[in-house]
């Protein structure tokens, strides 16, 4: 998200720059402190997000309140509902959306159109009695702005949802195991033939996000999965579970098959070193064939073999007993 939105960050501070530099003419000394917080408080937002272990909070504290709070000031100083400047309190609102889901703009809006109300009819009721626009143009501005990025941001959402790749690795994701493993355990059934399923968990992975930021966190799931794909068969299919956990689904595969290309998994990822760091993997691998293979029971026997693998000192291939995962 921070890459995507650096091309924003730079339009808003240019924006923010240009209009410090206008109202400094007009608008004394006072404007232009604001403005200048404005611009201070968007860069700020940007500075050290890999390193914070709640990023889109520090966003939101950071940033957006700030920015919020920066806009009205310059309103109150520019003289409230006589000033234009209100209308800006819209910025933040969008800048909600582009960082979160609907729940942020559900916190976001109202802040805005609160301080909308703050600076106008809180600073001279009396001036937008007689000038209504005063406030129903920014009320206006905020208002519609947060009711038609709404259903953006929920679209947004839902196309994530409805993904079956994972945008971080570009693997295959979850929602995508289910249908390939139906197809493969039909043609199990028919054939009589094995079916593996190997689940892999990074090692220590949450000590990397606490101790080095969550762009390094990223950086080794990136090179991590793109070690394990290299590795593999393009039958041989991949995917990431969700966090440090990847799952590889192998038709026709043996146990001792499966163990095999678990291995050569864990001594690729060994060998790897992401911004100066070593990562390992621990490996559980469990088998079935037949008629009643079933995704349940093959991944929760790969689950206990994983589990296996963490308690015994991790970085290694633990194998769940495939009589117990075929019975299951």
């Amino acid at each position: 998200m921070q890459e995507r939105l650096r091309t924003a960050r730079i339009v808003t501070l240019t924006t923010l720059s240009a209009t410090a530099a206008i109202v400094s003419a007009t608008g004394g000394w006072t404007m232009l402190v604001a403005a200048a917080l404005a611009v201070t408080a968007v860069a700020i937002g940007g500075v050290g997000l890999d390193r914070r272990r709640r990023p889109e909070l520090w966003v939101f504290a950071s940033t957006i309140l700030v920015l919020q709070l920066v806009l009205a000031f310059g309103a109150l100083v520019s003289g409230g509902p006589r000033s234009l400047a209100p209308n800006l309190l819209a910025i933040p609102v969008l800048m909600v959306a582009a960082r979160f889901s609907n729940r942020g703009l559900v916190v976001g809006a109202p802040v805005s159109a609160l301080l909308v109300l703050a600076t106008t009819l809180g600073v001279d009721p009396g001036y937008v009695a007689h000038h209504p626009e005063s406030l129903v143009v920014p009320l206006a501005l905020v208002v519609c702005t947060a009711v038609y990025v709404s259903p953006l941001v929920a679209s947004d959402v839902r196309h994530r949802a409805d993904s079956t790749l994972d945008q971080l690795t570009g693997l295959l994701n979850r929602r995508a195991l289910e249908p390939r493993f139906a197809e493969i355990a039909e043609q199990a059934a028919l054939t009589d033939h094995p079916v593996s399923v190997v689940l892999a968990d990074l090692d220590h992975f949450k000590s990397i996000n606490d101790d080095h930021g969550h762009g390094v966190g990223d950086a080794v799931l990136r090179d991590v999965a793109y070690a394990m794909r290299r590795a593999l068969r393009t039958f041989e299919l991949l995917y990431r579970l969700g966090g440090e956990e990847f799952a590889l689904l192998l038709p026709g595969a043996a146990e001792d098959d499966a163990a095999r290309i678990a291995e050569s998994l864990r001594v690729a990822i060994e060998d790897l070193e992401v911004a100066g760091l070593r990562v390992t993997c621990s490996f559980g691998v469990a088998t079935a064939r037949g008629e009643r293979i079933a995704l349940e029971s093959l991944v929760g026997g790969a689950d206990s073999a994983l589990y296996a693998a963490k308690r015994g000192g991790r970085n290694r291939v633990e194998r769940h007993d495939d009589a117990r995962v075929a019975l299951a």
